[in-house]
Protein backbone atom coordinates (compact mmCIF):
# COMPACT_ATOMS: atom_id res chain seq x y z
CA UNK A 1 0.00 0.00 0.00
CA UNK A 2 1.15 3.15 -0.99
CA UNK A 3 2.77 5.93 2.11
CA UNK A 4 1.26 8.87 0.39
CA UNK A 5 3.67 11.41 2.95
CA UNK A 6 6.49 9.16 1.04
CA UNK A 7 5.52 9.22 -2.35
CA UNK A 8 4.17 13.21 -2.03
CA UNK A 9 8.05 13.77 -0.99
CA UNK A 10 9.56 11.85 -3.73
CA UNK A 11 6.89 13.91 -6.22
CA UNK A 12 8.27 17.39 -5.04
CA UNK A 13 11.57 16.59 -4.81
CA UNK A 14 11.35 15.23 -8.93
CA UNK A 15 9.62 18.31 -9.15
CA UNK A 16 11.68 21.07 -7.66
CA UNK A 17 14.83 19.17 -8.91
CA UNK A 18 13.68 19.12 -12.50
CA UNK A 19 14.48 15.16 -12.67
CA UNK A 20 11.74 12.28 -13.92
CA UNK A 21 11.96 9.32 -11.53
CA UNK A 22 11.47 5.79 -13.14
CA UNK A 23 9.33 4.26 -11.19
CA UNK A 24 6.46 5.77 -9.26
CA UNK A 25 7.82 6.16 -5.44
CA UNK A 26 7.22 3.01 -3.36
CA UNK A 27 7.06 1.02 -6.89
CA UNK A 28 3.28 1.09 -7.64
CA UNK A 29 0.46 3.50 -8.95
CA UNK A 30 -1.93 4.49 -6.63
CA UNK A 31 -4.82 1.57 -6.83
CA UNK A 32 -7.51 4.14 -7.01
CA UNK A 33 -8.91 7.89 -6.63
CA UNK A 34 -8.77 7.23 -2.99
CA UNK A 35 -5.11 7.10 -2.99
CA UNK A 36 -4.38 8.92 -5.63
CA UNK A 37 -5.65 12.10 -4.03
CA UNK A 38 -4.18 11.26 -0.64
CA UNK A 39 -1.14 11.40 -2.30
CA UNK A 40 -2.30 14.81 -4.13
CA UNK A 41 -3.30 16.33 -0.16
CA UNK A 42 -0.06 15.58 1.22
CA UNK A 43 1.69 17.29 -1.76
CA UNK A 44 0.04 20.35 -1.01
CA UNK A 45 0.73 20.13 2.91
CA UNK A 46 4.28 19.58 2.21
CA UNK A 47 5.30 21.51 -0.97
CA UNK A 48 6.02 24.95 1.38
CA UNK A 49 4.31 27.10 -0.93
CA UNK A 50 0.59 29.20 -1.15
CA UNK A 51 -1.87 27.23 -3.60
CA UNK A 52 -3.18 30.31 -6.00
CA UNK A 53 -5.83 27.91 -7.34
CA UNK A 54 -7.10 25.29 -8.75
CA UNK A 55 -7.25 23.13 -11.83
CA UNK A 56 -9.36 20.81 -13.99
CA UNK A 57 -8.87 17.92 -15.68
CA UNK A 58 -10.05 14.94 -17.67
CA UNK A 59 -13.21 17.03 -18.48
CA UNK A 60 -14.54 15.25 -21.71
CA UNK A 61 -16.04 12.37 -21.78
CA UNK A 62 -13.19 10.28 -24.58
CA UNK A 63 -10.61 11.61 -22.24
CA UNK A 64 -12.57 10.40 -19.16
CA UNK A 65 -12.37 7.11 -20.77
CA UNK A 66 -8.80 7.10 -22.19
CA UNK A 67 -7.77 7.99 -18.51
CA UNK A 68 -10.00 5.46 -16.81
CA UNK A 69 -11.75 8.02 -15.13
CA UNK A 70 -15.35 7.79 -13.87
CA UNK A 71 -15.38 11.68 -13.14
CA UNK A 72 -13.41 14.86 -13.97
CA UNK A 73 -10.28 15.10 -11.84
CA UNK A 74 -9.15 18.74 -9.34
CA UNK A 75 -5.62 19.70 -8.11
CA UNK A 76 -4.33 22.73 -6.77
CA UNK A 77 -2.21 25.06 -8.64
CA UNK A 78 1.11 26.58 -6.63
CA UNK A 79 1.26 29.93 -6.50
CA UNK A 80 5.27 30.22 -8.26
CA UNK A 81 3.74 28.20 -10.75
CA UNK A 82 1.21 30.53 -12.35
CA UNK A 83 2.70 33.42 -14.68
CA UNK A 84 1.75 35.99 -16.70
CA UNK A 85 2.29 35.78 -20.64
CA UNK A 86 4.99 35.91 -22.50
CA UNK A 87 6.63 33.03 -20.08
CA UNK A 88 10.21 31.12 -20.83
CA UNK A 89 10.38 27.88 -19.01
CA UNK A 90 12.79 25.52 -18.11
CA UNK A 91 12.05 22.00 -17.85
CA UNK A 92 13.63 18.68 -18.29
CA UNK A 93 15.18 17.64 -20.90
CA UNK A 94 12.98 14.35 -21.32
CA UNK A 95 9.77 16.53 -19.75
CA UNK A 96 6.50 15.95 -21.48
CA UNK A 97 6.33 19.38 -22.06
CA UNK A 98 1.98 19.22 -22.75
CA UNK A 99 0.23 22.14 -24.08
CA UNK A 100 -3.37 22.48 -22.96
CA UNK A 101 -5.22 25.94 -24.13
CA UNK A 102 -7.81 26.48 -21.38
CA UNK A 103 -10.41 28.86 -19.88
CA UNK A 104 -9.33 30.44 -16.52
CA UNK A 105 -11.20 32.15 -14.29
CA UNK A 106 -10.03 34.46 -11.46
CA UNK A 107 -12.28 34.55 -8.65
CA UNK A 108 -13.38 37.71 -6.77
CA UNK A 109 -15.22 36.40 -3.68
CA UNK A 110 -14.84 33.62 -1.46
CA UNK A 111 -16.93 30.22 -2.05
CA UNK A 112 -16.81 28.07 1.49
CA UNK A 113 -17.53 24.64 2.24
CA UNK A 114 -21.13 24.20 2.62
CA UNK A 115 -23.22 21.24 2.89
CA UNK A 116 -25.17 22.36 -0.17
CA UNK A 117 -23.95 22.84 -3.87
CA UNK A 118 -23.68 25.71 -5.34
CA UNK A 119 -25.61 27.05 -8.43
CA UNK A 120 -24.94 28.09 -11.64
CA UNK A 121 -25.51 31.83 -10.48
CA UNK A 122 -23.51 31.96 -7.38
CA UNK A 123 -20.46 30.32 -8.61
CA UNK A 124 -20.51 32.63 -12.07
CA UNK A 125 -21.43 35.99 -9.36
CA UNK A 126 -18.29 35.03 -7.78
CA UNK A 127 -15.78 35.34 -10.63
CA UNK A 128 -13.84 38.50 -11.26
CA UNK A 129 -12.55 37.87 -14.16
CA UNK A 130 -11.95 35.06 -17.49
CA UNK A 131 -8.29 34.79 -19.09
CA UNK A 132 -6.99 32.86 -21.90
CA UNK A 133 -4.32 30.57 -20.43
CA UNK A 134 -2.17 27.59 -21.11
CA UNK A 135 -1.34 25.18 -19.06
CA UNK A 136 1.82 23.01 -19.00
CA UNK A 137 1.38 19.65 -17.75
CA UNK A 138 4.14 17.19 -17.13
CA UNK A 139 4.41 13.54 -15.15
CA UNK A 140 7.49 13.53 -12.76
CA UNK A 141 6.98 9.23 -13.61
CA UNK A 142 8.44 8.03 -16.58
CA UNK A 143 5.18 6.89 -18.57
CA UNK A 144 3.08 8.05 -15.88
CA UNK A 145 0.18 8.97 -18.29
CA UNK A 146 0.04 6.03 -19.41
CA UNK A 147 -0.93 4.98 -16.50
CA UNK A 148 -4.33 6.52 -16.12
CA UNK A 149 -6.34 8.79 -13.51
CA UNK A 150 -4.54 7.64 -10.87
CA UNK A 151 -1.36 8.61 -12.19
CA UNK A 152 -1.72 12.01 -13.28
CA UNK A 153 -4.22 12.93 -9.77
CA UNK A 154 -1.19 11.91 -7.44
CA UNK A 155 1.34 13.50 -9.38
CA UNK A 156 0.54 17.00 -8.84
CA UNK A 157 -2.69 16.44 -10.95
CA UNK A 158 0.06 16.67 -13.91
CA UNK A 159 0.48 20.51 -13.69
CA UNK A 160 4.04 22.12 -14.30
CA UNK A 161 3.27 25.67 -14.78
CA UNK A 162 0.08 27.84 -15.50
CA UNK A 163 0.34 30.72 -18.29
CA UNK A 164 -2.35 33.47 -18.44
CA UNK A 165 -3.25 36.18 -20.46
CA UNK A 166 -5.09 39.74 -19.82
CA UNK A 167 -8.39 39.22 -18.17
CA UNK A 168 -12.15 40.41 -19.01
CA UNK A 169 -14.68 41.17 -16.26
CA UNK A 170 -17.72 41.12 -18.99
CA UNK A 171 -17.54 37.71 -19.79
CA UNK A 172 -21.01 36.62 -18.65
CA UNK A 173 -23.00 36.80 -22.61
CA UNK A 174 -19.74 35.17 -24.32
CA UNK A 175 -20.65 32.00 -25.77
CA UNK A 176 -17.65 29.90 -24.48
CA UNK A 177 -18.86 26.43 -25.73
CA UNK A 178 -18.65 27.68 -29.45
CA UNK A 179 -15.62 29.23 -28.84
CA UNK A 180 -12.63 28.34 -30.86
CA UNK A 181 -8.84 28.52 -29.89
CA UNK A 182 -5.93 27.77 -31.90
CA UNK A 183 -2.51 26.60 -30.73
CA UNK A 184 1.16 27.69 -33.12
CA UNK A 185 4.32 26.17 -32.35
CA UNK A 186 7.74 28.00 -33.85
CA UNK A 187 4.98 29.84 -36.05
CA UNK A 188 3.09 27.01 -37.74
CA UNK A 189 -0.36 25.54 -36.85
CA UNK A 190 -0.68 22.93 -34.61
CA UNK A 191 -4.48 22.15 -33.12
CA UNK A 192 -7.45 23.75 -32.58
CA UNK A 193 -9.78 23.68 -30.06
CA UNK A 194 -13.57 24.45 -28.38
CA UNK A 195 -14.63 25.26 -25.42
CA UNK A 196 -17.71 22.40 -26.06
CA UNK A 197 -14.84 19.98 -25.26
CA UNK A 198 -14.59 20.98 -21.21
CA UNK A 199 -17.71 19.27 -19.87
CA UNK A 200 -19.91 21.08 -22.43
CA UNK A 201 -19.24 24.39 -21.59
CA UNK A 202 -15.82 25.82 -19.64
CA UNK A 203 -18.36 27.33 -17.11
CA UNK A 204 -19.69 24.02 -16.27
CA UNK A 205 -16.32 22.84 -15.21
CA UNK A 206 -15.96 25.81 -13.00
CA UNK A 207 -19.55 25.12 -10.95
CA UNK A 208 -17.58 21.47 -10.85
CA UNK A 209 -14.84 22.42 -9.51
CA UNK A 210 -16.27 24.83 -6.76
CA UNK A 211 -18.31 22.07 -5.90
CA UNK A 212 -15.52 19.51 -5.46
CA UNK A 213 -13.77 21.64 -3.25
CA UNK A 214 -16.62 22.01 -1.00
CA UNK A 215 -17.50 18.87 -0.84
CA UNK A 216 -13.88 17.67 -0.23
CA UNK A 217 -14.05 20.43 2.89
CA UNK A 218 -11.73 23.12 0.73
CA UNK A 219 -12.13 26.95 -0.41
CA UNK A 220 -12.33 28.37 -2.96
CA UNK A 221 -10.95 31.81 -2.08
CA UNK A 222 -10.70 35.17 -3.49
CA UNK A 223 -8.10 36.09 -5.98
CA UNK A 224 -7.64 32.35 -7.12
CA UNK A 225 -7.58 30.88 -10.33
CA UNK A 226 -9.48 27.86 -11.68
CA UNK A 227 -8.37 26.96 -14.99
CA UNK A 228 -11.01 24.79 -16.57
CA UNK A 229 -9.55 21.83 -18.66
CA UNK A 230 -8.00 21.49 -21.81
CA UNK A 231 -10.04 22.71 -24.86
CA UNK A 232 -7.75 20.21 -27.24
CA UNK A 233 -6.04 17.40 -25.70
CA UNK A 234 -2.40 17.78 -24.88
CA UNK A 235 0.24 18.69 -27.45
CA UNK A 236 3.50 17.98 -26.25
CA UNK A 237 6.49 20.17 -27.88
CA UNK A 238 10.28 19.10 -28.49
CA UNK A 239 12.75 21.98 -26.03
CA UNK A 240 13.48 24.95 -27.39
CA UNK A 241 9.59 25.62 -28.96
CA UNK A 242 7.69 28.56 -28.98
CA UNK A 243 4.06 28.30 -28.65
CA UNK A 244 1.14 31.00 -29.11
CA UNK A 245 -2.04 30.17 -28.10
CA UNK A 246 -4.92 32.39 -30.33
CA UNK A 247 -8.14 32.63 -28.03
CA UNK A 248 -9.44 35.24 -30.71
CA UNK A 249 -11.26 37.97 -29.14
CA UNK A 250 -10.33 36.87 -25.81
CA UNK A 251 -6.40 37.74 -26.50
CA UNK A 252 -3.41 35.38 -26.79
CA UNK A 253 -1.06 33.72 -24.34
CA UNK A 254 2.46 32.99 -25.21
CA UNK A 255 5.00 30.04 -23.48
CA UNK A 256 8.51 29.28 -24.61
CA UNK A 257 10.47 26.86 -23.21
CA UNK A 258 14.84 26.52 -23.01
CA UNK A 259 16.74 24.25 -25.30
Amino acid sequence: MIDPQVAAAALIEARLGYTILDSFPGGDFPANADEAYAVLDSIAAQMGVPIGGWKAALTNEATMKKMRASSPACGPLFQPYIMASPKLLNLPADSLRGLECEFAFRMRDNLPTRDAPYSDEEVFAAVASLHPAIEVVDSRVKDGLAHGAVAIIADHCANAALVYGDGQSDWRNIDLASHKVALSVNGEPAVTGVGSEVLGDPRNSLVWVANFLSSHGKSLKAGAWVTTGSTMGIYPVPAGSKAVADFGSLGKVEVSFTA
